[in-house]
């Protein structure tokens, strides 16, 4: 039985073990073995089956060929996630790990619960060919599988107040707010060749209007095309990121009280004005001390899972046909 990858430590609901068995129950598949791993060998089945689970999984977020793209990519280490997955559940087994009967009730209630009623649960086990037993095996290695790694891995970690406060020493801008600008706007509208052309010339003569010293806001309501522009081309206040590249690049090097050069961009051309700037407030560490523990505890989850999957590894026997 191919089991989830302990790398994501992610649990499978009922819908993708459903599919899993009803893609096995419409086909033969030729069941020749490709891998043994100590005393246990994995099968074409194997693979097939952790395949079906996972396109269960990424077809609720994927289509088309973007679906097509992702499974290509995950068949190039399906082989490698199926041996991870079983020398973890046999260290398990190895130490001993029990499950209660309790514990996969619990999980089997939790799916239940997704169901309009326990006769709908039931229906729908029964016409997938899925059985109460499959489904309390699978999700007997899946707890065992993440107690192994709460026990030989998660357990061992700790993260230091001198690691949050080296953290955020050297990521302080990640936990600063955006500055807020607040902007005005002439906008010209263009849509092929020749508009844009004449879209230029008439905001370069609205550029020297306001070269001159002339009003942005009755420039605005006199020339411009945009929504805002009876508002003297008020926006309010903008964050980086709100706009196109192209503006926010004029827009976000300009102190309060300058205006920009003409814009070109794929709607037309623009001037903008910036009004005032409201810097954004630097969170402090105590701010993000939780959030900073968190990242730091994945980042060495993630690697500490990595070196004892690779230690499992090393010392198991592993034979790919």
């Amino acid at each position: 039985m191919a089991l989830i990858n302990i790398r994501t430590i992610k649990i499978t609901v009922i819908s993708i073990v459903f599919v899993m068995f009803g893609v096995l129950a419409q086909a033969a598949t030729i069941n020749k073995f490709v891998a043994v791993v100590n005393d246990e060998v994995i099968t074409q089945q194997d693979v097939d089956q952790l395949l079906a689970v996972l396109y269960a999984q990424y077809s609720q977020e994927y289509k088309g060929d973007e679906l097509l793209q992702k499974m290509e990519q995950i068949k190039k280490d399906i082989l490698n996630q199926i041996i991870e997955d079983k020398l973890v559940l046999s260290r398990a087994k190895e130490l001993g790990i029990k499950v209660a009967e309790s514990e996969i009730n619990e999980r089997l209630d939790y799916i239940k619960n997704g169901f309009s009623s326990e006769d709908d649960f039931y229906k729908t086990l029964e016409t997938q060919g899925v059985t109460i037993a499959n489904l309390k095996d699978r999700y007997r290695d899946q707890i065992m599988m993440k107690k192994l790694v709460d026990y030989e891995v998660k357990s061992k970690i700790s993260v230091l107040p001198s690691e949050t406060n080296d953290y955020y020493e050297k990521h302080k801008d990640q936990f600063r707010e955006n500055d807020k600008y607040r902007v005005k706007n002439i906008l010209i509208k263009a849509k092929d060749e020749v508009s844009f052309e004449l879209a230029r010339v008439e905001m370069e003569n609205i550029y020297n209007k306001l070269k001159e010293g002339e009003n942005f806001d009755d420039l605005a309501k006199q020339y411009s095309q945009g929504p805002n522009a009876e508002k003297g081309g008020a926006m309010g206040y903008i964050e980086q990121g709100q706009m196109l590249e192209v503006l926010d690049k004029a827009i976000f090097k300009l102190k309060p009280g300058e205006f920009s050069e003409p814009v070109k961009s794929e709607i037309g051309y623009h001037v903008f004005k910036t009004e005032d700037i409201k810097y954004g407030k630097q969170a402090s560490l105590e701010d993000v001390q939780k959030n900073l523990q968190m990242i730091i505890f994945q980042d060495k989850f993630k690697a500490q899972v990595n070196e004892w999957l690779s230690n499992l590894k090393k010392k198991a026997y592993i034979s790919i046909k």
